[in-house]
């Protein structure tokens, strides 16, 4: 029964933090460059197919913007620029796997590359999941711009 509550609190938050919702404040819609042009916008609400888990991202500032989503299977991430949600494949990953999530996590593709790094003993177990209270994201886009952003996360899992 407790196991099921978690579950269900679990779902709720990730479903609350991944929702769109009305509010007379507008979000931050994306995450700055060096230059302070949008390197990366919010990313669309996704949708886990049963079985699979994801790690997802929200920038660490006064408005939280949902820049990254990884997944377990396939092992990608999503990102999105321009208007168009990319998926970069992994690469390499480091560390005890956290429900297929890996605390040194390396993607490319497209000519660009995203490095995420969190400290496993950070992220708090749930049932089905954990939440990530520091993470840092390295972002090199096509053009050899580096961004570096402290973010905060949930890893999450569809039954």
């Amino acid at each position: 029964m407790i196991a099921r509550l978690t579950a269900a609190a679990t779902a709720a938050m990730l479903l609350t933090a991944c929702a769109s919702g009305s509010s007379s404040v507008q979000p931050a819609t994306a995450v700055a460059d060096p230059v302070g042009a949008a390197a990366l916008a919010e990313l669309p609400t996704q949708v886990l197919m049963p079985g699979q888990c994801a790690l997802v991202l929200w920038s660490r500032n006064s408005t939280p913007v949902r820049f990254a989503v990884t997944l377990d299977q396939p092992a990608v991430a999503r990102v999105s620029m321009k208007g168009q949600v990319v998926e970069l494949a992994r690469v390499s990953q480091d560390g005890q796997s956290i429900h297929g999530q890996f605390p040194e996590q390396r993607y490319r593709g497209q000519g660009m590359s995203l490095e995420v790094s969190f400290i496993p003993e950070d992220a708090r177990q749930l049932a089905g999941g954990a939440v990530v209270s520091s993470a840092v994201v390295e972002f090199d886009d096509p053009n050899g711009w580096t961004s570096v952003i402290p973010a905060v996360g949930l890893i999450a899992c569809q039954s």
